[in-house]
């Protein structure tokens, strides 16, 4: 069993350091870490530099290509059976895969894995952490996994860091960019169809709240907005997934009314006609 941590960056200066030097600690090596940059503008390369051939170091000469693209072409560089996306803000904890080999040995017919995570703010500081974890390791099915991913934690029962895939799942099933936003929930959602799943209800992870990540660098309305047609796309798409029943439409739609009732209160608060139409569009 052989493990990559892919590190997606993009202007990620501030942080990335500290992402990689995560990668680098663990008590079980990684077989490869891989960072695959973007097109970065700072000084995010001649960080990832210094590490030399403790990693490897890929750039995507057409980038910017948006974060969802540069996920993917993260694990298309990963060559290990199993590939964890570590975001470049994001930190892993030192036993990470040395208990996610254990639970993946334990269980070898599964081939998706989630640690949960706490929340970290600028300085490193933890913020919030799961109030549901235990220390143990639970098995999911995949309908199991999409109910516990939207009904336990804050917002959900993990996040991107600490989620371990085998390749063969990203060749039938793939971080999509018409997901949007919500991408790695779209995912997560879909990933069940094809695998069963482990969760290690332990913080081995940690997520990082700042105001120069994805979501931290936007206004409120531009959230809104974009979570507004993420949710509208899972609704679309909704027949496709096997596992979604009644009560994960219902979680989808109200979540899609929320978002059209703020980008409208937006629009009609600060008369902005743009926002109003762009709030009818989806009703």
């Amino acid at each position: 069993m052989t493990f990559s941590i892919a590190i997606p960056t993009y202007n990620g200066a501030d942080y990335v350091a500290q992402a990689i030097e995560s990668a680098l600690n663990q008590t079980r090596p990684a077989d490869e870490i891989i960072v695959s940059d973007d097109g970065s503008s700072d000084e995010t390369m001649n960080i990832v530099k210094e590490y030399g051939n403790k990693i490897k170091m890929f750039c995507n000469p057409n980038g910017p290509s948006g974060f969802v693209q540069g996920w993917n072409n993260a694990i298309s560089y990963a060559t290990m059976d199993f590939i964890t996306i570590l975001h470049q803000d994001d930190l892993l904890a030192p036993t990470f895969l040395e208990e996610a080999e254990k639970a993946l040995t334990q269980y070898p017919k599964v081939k998706h894995l989630f640690a949960s995570c706490n929340y970290i703010d600028e300085t490193g500081k933890v913020t919030s952490t799961p109030s549901f974890c235990d220390n143990t390791v639970k098995y999911y099915s995949g309908k199991q996994y999409v109910k516990a991913y939207y009904t336990l934690g804050n917002p959900h029962i993990h996040r991107c860091p600490g989620v371990i895939t085998h390749r063969d799942i990203f060749k039938v099933c793939t971080y999509r960019s018409e997901a949007g936003h919500i991408a790695d929930d779209d995912f997560f959602y879909r990933v069940g169809q094809y695998t069963d799943i482990i969760g290690l209800m332990k913080p081995l992870a940690s997520y990082r709240i700042h105001t120069k990540s994805e979501t931290g660098h936007i206004s409120d309305i531009e959230l809104s907005k974009r979570l507004l047609h993420d949710y509208d796309f899972q609704l679309k798409h909704f027949n496709q997934n096997v596992l979604f029943d009644d009560e994960d439409r219902q979680y989808f739609k109200h979540l899609k009314y929320r978002f059209l009732r703020r980008v409208l209160g937006y629009g009609i608060k600060a008369f902005n006609l743009k926002d109003i139409a762009y709030a009818i569009r989806y009703a």
